[in-house]
């Protein structure tokens, strides 16, 4: 495989402990009603934590999509939890630009409570045409995505808050209650796709890094907002990357790559088919056909065909693990190597893939792979 550079600062502390593996969904349901879709999430869920998953993640969106139809992941999570016992929840991600920062406060320490501390808070800016279906410019989303964390770590830390005022918010005699059970507060996390100051923004307020490199994302560019993060880490703050890769593990390699290229393929398609019929909103063109490294990856992988041309002619650059067991192991450690992450969190259950075979899939590497990425 050819080499990138190693995105670890290290001169910055890297967390020792073992490596978490969760799993992440973008709860797209091409071909399924939404009442299908979210008795298979809670199903991955049950499966997931019953096989030594540490953590289990999807999106939030508003309004009528095939892209997602995941209005509230917190609640979603609060009803998983009441089927699993150990499995913490990721919510990747919560758009801050349009949560007043007490209300979404007060929601995540809610959920942590019921969840017996398993929530984790994955935030980011969100997808342009939302902010546009419920009334925020988009342009304002960078100045409101930075003051709604600060804001938001500020209300999760203070006992009190006798005022507190921002450009898009403000708040004054606030408690936050229920207290969150996780002491200060539930581990936060930005999103970072393909911004440099997201990555920026995460490492110089000391909190976690998620990388979504299933949406076909260069290595390249996710080892550099990878050092990025950790060049900007404060003081003693460790680093805390969440590596999401695109993933499909079966005994026959032909198969796993079939299956892999299909649930990869149809998911992108959702993404282009999304943006490409989105109205002019604000004199743009909203969504993700503006973001140029989006667009090309959605474009060369939106069929099978060419999902599988793509990662076969420019892997590992197109972080899609795709195989049997002994190749999963090779690849994974090549992507630790480079990128050194904290956590890995993979995409298996996308597109038109069946459950049965994301299910199947999520055995077996919980059996035959998972065992060998613990010590990375």
């Amino acid at each position: 495989m050819k080499g990138y550079p190693v995105a670890s600062n290290h001169s910055r502390p890297l967390r020792r402990t073992t490596m978490k593996i969760g799993l992440f969904t973008e709860f797209s349901y091409p071909g399924k009603s939404e009442r299908q879709v979210y008795a298979d999430v809670l199903a991955q869920i049950a499966v997931a934590d019953e096989l030594g998953y540490d953590f289990f993640s999807t999106t939030e969106s508003y309004g009528k999509d095939e892209f997602s139809c995941s209005p509230f992941p917190l609640g979603l999570y609060v009803a998983a939890a009441q089927r699993s016992r150990k499995i913490h929840f990721l919510t990747g991600i919560i758009s801050v630009p349009i949560h007043h920062p007490a209300i979404l406060a007060s929601e995540v320490a809610a959920a942590d409570l019921l969840t017996e501390g398993r929530i984790m808070v994955g935030l980011g800016r969100g997808h342009p045409w939302v902010l546009n279906r419920v009334g925020v410019n988009p342009g304002e989303s960078k100045a409101r995505f930075e003051e709604g964390i600060r804001m938001l770590v500020t209300i999760l830390s203070c006992a009190y808050i006798e005022s507190l005022q921002g450009t898009f918010w403000r708040l004054s005699d606030f408690r936050l209650s229920p207290p969150p059970v996780q002491q200060p507060h539930p581990p936060l996390y930005v999103a970072a796709a393909t911004t440099p100051d997201s990555a920026i923004f995460a490492g110089s307020i000391g909190q976690g890094l998620v990388q979504p490199g299933y949406l076909g994302i260069p290595l390249a560019l996710v080892c550099e907002l990878t050092a990025l993060y950790r060049n900007h880490l404060p003081g003693r703050a460790s680093s805390d990357v969440v590596l999401g890769v695109h993933l499909h593990v079966a005994s026959n390699r032909e198969q796993a790559i079939t299956n892999g290229a299909l649930a990869l393929a149809t998911q992108a398609d959702v993404f282009l088919r999304s943006s490409q019929s989105r109205p002019n909103l604000s004199g743009v063109k909203e969504a993700y056909a503006t973001k140029s490294e989006s667009r090309k990856a959605f474009e060369k992988l939106s069929t099978p065909e060419k999902a599988r041309r793509a990662v076969a002619d420019e892997s590992p650059d197109i972080m899609a693990v795709w195989g049997t067991p002994e190749d999963c192991i090779e690849k994974i450690k090549y992507y630790a190597e480079c990128l050194r992450p904290e956590q890995l969190m993979l995409n298996i259950a996308s597109g038109r893939l069946g459950q049965e075979k994301a299910l199947a899939s999520m055995r077996l590497f919980a059996e035959e792979v998972m065992p060998a990425l613990r010590g990375l």
